[in-house]
């Protein structure tokens, strides 16, 4: 494979990600995605009352649900809300398609990362776009009204800049950091599980500053760029919350799970289901079969890292391997944390480290095809993904139809 040919498989990709976005934009009844009403909510207080909203303690109504949140997204998509129909049993444009043309970029800060870090290997550089366009789950929440797809655009855009400034350290200045920080805040702004990105680029500061006069320059203008964008709202939430970081609260009587084994092995199945394949309010047994490939799928990838390892190969820089382990840790734990005490699994929160978990999947991939199949086993990989969220469209016209 050649740079030119990753490049079409790109645009290839990119297509098929906006078929696919628009075919479940259509498809799905208004406020059958997850949440998708109260975060509807949120957007129509925006546009009518003009100030952020006070989230009631304890919040029992749907349409206060998602009040807590940041509000960086709802102020967008509150400018678009006048064009916001609700016609033949769809939301029509632009409430959905705003967050459809969020995601594309995403896609295409993702091939820019790619790119960036693997510049000899179109092989891993298109199945890393293919992670971030077609995975089930991301490709139908990102055709929902919902805040979680401005933040895994911004947290893609801080890996892309990390990786820069990994991969130009001879030539980095520390103020770079103030740019990081600000993509950092705008994360934060948008949704509260950007953490990891911003735990991990903190640690990559660590990682990569040679003395501490280097680390306290560069830890200022991060915390300089991420402060002066976003400071405000854990500001705001103290004043009105008596917390900086305001976190939901139902009017449901729910008290945490004891840690057992048994119990947090089956946290951890079901965040790794919904990471692949969630689709609304459908029943997950109706998707057995797609779990099972993913299953699979991630078994490879998981051995070809394995190989990658004990190989000690060297295809990303330790620094930057470190700092993805680092983000998909952080994100995993905040998570689980949300999880045990709020009773809410869902992989869907781990998406704005899409980046790191695509590009170990690549990697290992990688590790196991041999040069002459790769060709082979990336159309493989590209038409399972189209086809499993085609099969999905389809069993969704059926349910809905």
């Amino acid at each position: 494979m050649s740079t030119v040919t990753s490049r079409h498989y790109f645009f290839a990709i990119l297509a098929l990600a906006l078929a696919i976005r628009v075919g479940y934009a259509l498809v799905t009844p208004p406020f059958q995605a997850p949440d998708e009403y109260s975060h509807y909510s949120y957007v129509k207080y925006l546009h009518e009352s003009r100030h952020l909203p006070i989230q009631p303690s304890p919040a029992v109504a749907p349409e206060v649900l998602q009040m807590h949140q940041p509000p960086l997204y709802y102020a967008v998509a509150a400018t678009l809300f006048p064009y916001t129909k609700l016609v033949d049993g769809g939301i029509r444009l632009p409430a959905r398609f705003l967050n459809i043309l969020l995601s594309l970029l995403t896609v295409c800060v993702a091939y820019l990362f790619a790119s960036t870090v693997l510049p000899h290997n179109p092989f891993a550089v298109a199945l890393i776009c293919t992670g971030v366009a077609l995975t089930p789950t991301y490709s139908y929440i990102s055709a929902s009204v919902r805040n979680g797809t401005l933040a895994t655009l911004f947290a893609s855009l801080g890996f892309y800049l990390c990786a820069k400034v990994v991969l130009d350290e001879n030539e980095q200045r520390n103020a770079r950091w103030s740019w990081i920080g600000v993509v950092a805040g705008l994360a934060i702004l948008s949704k509260l599980t950007a953490i990891g990105f911003v735990i991990s680029a903190a640690g990559l500061i660590l990682l990569t500053s040679r003395n501490w006069r280097s680390l306290c320059h560069r830890a200022w203008w991060f915390s300089l760029g991420m402060f002066a964008t976003a400071g405000w709202w854990f500001v705001r939430n103290w004043l009105v919350y008596g917390n900086w970081l305001k976190v939901v609260e139902t009017g449901y009587d729910f008290q945490p799970s004891p840690l057992t084994w048994e119990h947090e092995k089956q946290v951890v199945i079901t965040l790794f289901k919904t990471f692949w394949a969630v689709f609304g309010r459908i029943n997950e047994l109706h998707f057995q079969d797609i779990y099972r490939f993913y299953w699979w799928f991630v078994a490879l990838a998981a051995i070809g890292l394995l190989r990658y390892a004990i190989q000690r190969r060297r295809d990303l820089p330790h620094a930057l391997l470190a700092f993805f382990v680092l983000a998909i840790g952080a994100s995993l734990a905040a998570t689980l944390y949300y999880a045990h005490n709020y009773n809410s699994d869902q992989g869907r929160y781990m998406f704005p480290v899409l980046i790191p978990i695509t590009t170990f999947i690549a990697i290992g991939l990688n590790s196991v095809v041999p040069v002459r199949w790769r060709r082979i086993v990336l159309d493989v990989v590209l038409l399972a993904f189209v086809g499993i969220n085609v099969v999905v469209l389809m069993r969704l016209s059926a349910f809905y139809g």
